[in-house]
């Protein structure tokens, strides 16, 4: 706005000295025909009175003559130079008509740009706080299955000393089975060798294979987020090559300008994701390990799936 005021400014001024440049020339064109006006009438009184004129009147006639010519030659090459002097004005005055355009382009240009990167920024925000509120709400599972983890580690030592007092009262009881005999080991029995067997399995492959599902597929689930995120880091580089540069203004040395802001909230995203893909899979290992020791709360396996469960 201020160069357009200035540039109007400019043309008033210059429309201005055009027409004071018109009034000298028409005034100088009326002296310069009052003149000639007067030269004709002197000369026809020449022409009527007697041709005895001295020779220094002669001359001084031709001098008069010879200044009005200078006089006019001066006026035009004034005419010149300000006609000369009005089309250089024209021509910068388009010149900044095509730059004040530019700029207006530009200015839509980055006003576009601005709200489209405002509408990802509200996106990515609504995103981020119900990220935040999954993130608390899996955080607070989280504490309740620890706390059915603690009692489900008492409820195992309990049954731990059960079976170990059983075994020892069939031990006591029962005689010892002779060799190829056709009574069945009783299932105590069978606990105690497998407890010592360090091959004994500790989960049934359904579990492991669903376990295996669940990792691959929070695998796929953080290579999708990463992908996005490198879309949106890309999508923003793009645009900020796109912006046009403008020329090269000399100004002081200022400190190196922060990270940008959305920058800082994709990367406090990503780390957030990433927590929140650990914390779904142990919460969905420790509901499967629950469902699991529900379900053989009185097997032997029970203390080697927990084992299993802190390898994993």
């Amino acid at each position: 706005m201020d160069r357009i005021e200035k540039e109007r400014k400019h043309q008033k001024e210059l429309e201005l000295v055009e027409d004071v440049w018109r009034g000298e020339a028409q005034d100088l064109l009326s002296q310069i025909a009052q003149l000639q006006e007067e030269n004709k009438q002197l000369m026809t009184n020449l022409s009527h009175k007697d041709v005895s004129f001295s020779e220094e009147e002669f001359q001084k006639h031709e001098g008069m003559s010879e200044r009005e010519r200078q006089v006019m030659k001066k006026l035009k090459e004034v005419v010149d130079k300000q006609r000369d002097e009005i089309r250089a004005k024209d021509r910068e005055l388009g010149l900044k008509n095509e730059d004040v355009e530019a700029l207006q382009q530009q200015q839509t240009r980055l006003m576009k740009i601005n709200h489209d990167l405002r509408h990802r920024v509200t996106v990515v925000e609504a995103q981020g706080k119900a990220l935040i509120e999954q993130k608390v709400e899996l955080e607070a599972d989280l504490q309740t299955k620890e706390q059915e983890m603690g009692s489900l580690r008492v409820e195992l030592g309990k049954l731990r000393e059960r079976l170990q007092g059983e075994l020892s009262q069939n031990g006591e009881e029962e005689p010892v089975m002779e060799l190829g005999g056709d009574a069945c080991v009783s299932e105590a029995e069978k606990v105690a060798m497998d407890l010592k067997d360090p091959n004994r399995p500790r989960f049934t492959l359904q579990e492991l294979r669903d376990v295996l599902h669940e990792r691959n597929e929070l695998k796929s689930k953080v290579f999708l987020l990463q992908e996005e995120l490198a879309y949106y880091k890309s999508e923003e580089i793009e645009e900020e090559n796109r912006i046009p540069q403008p020329p090269p203004v000399t100004h002081p040395r200022m400190s190196p300008q922060p990270e940008s802001g959305i920058k800082r909230l994709f990367s406090f995203f990503s780390r957030d994701k990433k927590r929140l893909a650990n914390t779904q899979r142990n919460v969905r290992i420790h509901e499967s390990f629950g469902q699991w020791a529900n379900c053989h709360r009185d097997d032997g396996y029970t203390e080697q799936g927990q084992e299993a469960l802190q390898h994993l």
